[in-house]
């Protein structure tokens, strides 16, 4: 085949990817990635698009915890974009995988400084950054501070991430990243003891996540059994339950929370 129809099949496979990934089927995310990647390999395709074929990659195979496969993929996307000027949007999505695989397999440190390089970067590349990017470092970033105490940057950082998705055009209400934030603060909210206010959010939080990734979304089947005791608006948690879903929130390893 030619160049041109290598791209297209490129293109095709990425695409399934990201829709495969989206949908919580991880296993044939990697299949598509792999076969991507062979067609950037294959037919001699610019060095960006196998980053963004390593990249998308790693993280279906972080999504399965499988960490040591995952890294070094990253990393060499990291390296091919870094020698291009014009590819500062990738590499701050290169960082933002990085410091999510960091952070699920417990290098809180190591994280946060990806997290924190991938904003720089994501700031820098202006409007060639997605905002969905933003928006997830912020809730990333977000969660590092909780893990580490700090509730008034958690708070700051939740509250800044639900303005600029709520300002954004690109995002809104209405999406998947405004749920998975407000999930965030549902936790965030009950560990603080302000029972009310979380269970107030819970229902809006779940029906989004719920609606745009579906019931059998493994990140949803995780947010279901965290936040179950929130689901009668009266409930009132107490220490055990608010323990439980703290516990359940760290055994997670799809970044939902």
């Amino acid at each position: 085949m030619n160049e041109n129809e290598g791209l297209l099949r490129w293109q095709t496979r990425m695409a399934v990817g990201r829709m495969a990934y989206g949908a919580g089927y991880y296993a044939q995310a990697i299949r598509h990635f792999r076969l991507a990647l062979t067609l950037v390999e294959s037919n001699g395709l610019a060095d960006t698009l196998r980053a963004r074929s390593q990249t998308g990659l790693a993280k279906s195979l972080a999504a399965l915890g499988r960490y040591a496969e995952a890294e070094p993929l990253i990393l060499e996307a990291l390296k091919i974009d870094e020698a291009n000027p014009d590819a500062l949007a990738g590499c701050a999505e290169d960082y933002h995988q990085l410091g999510l695989l960091c952070w699920r397999s417990g290098r809180d440190s190591e994280s946060l400084n990806y997290a924190l390089k991938a904003m720089e970067l994501a700031k820098r590349a202006g409007a060639d950054a997605p905002d969905e990017l933003r928006a997830k470092l912020l809730k990333h970033l977000a969660v590092l501070s909780e893990q580490a105490g700090n509730a008034a940057q958690t708070e700051h950082y939740l509250n800044q991430a639900i303005d600029f998705i709520t300002c954004s055009n690109q995002l809104g209400k209405n999406s998947m990243i405004y749920g998975d934030v407000l999930l965030v603060k549902v936790l965030f909210l009950a560990e603080q003891g302000r029972y009310e206010e979380a269970a107030e959010l819970y229902p809006q939080a779940m029906q989004l996540v719920s609606m745009m990734r579906g019931l059998d979304h493994p990140r949803v089947e995780e947010a279901i059994n965290i936040f179950k005791d929130l689901e009668q608006p009266s409930t009132i948690l107490n220490a055990a339950q608010t323990e439980k879903m703290e516990s359940l929130k760290n055994s997670s390893h799809h970044g939902i929370v």
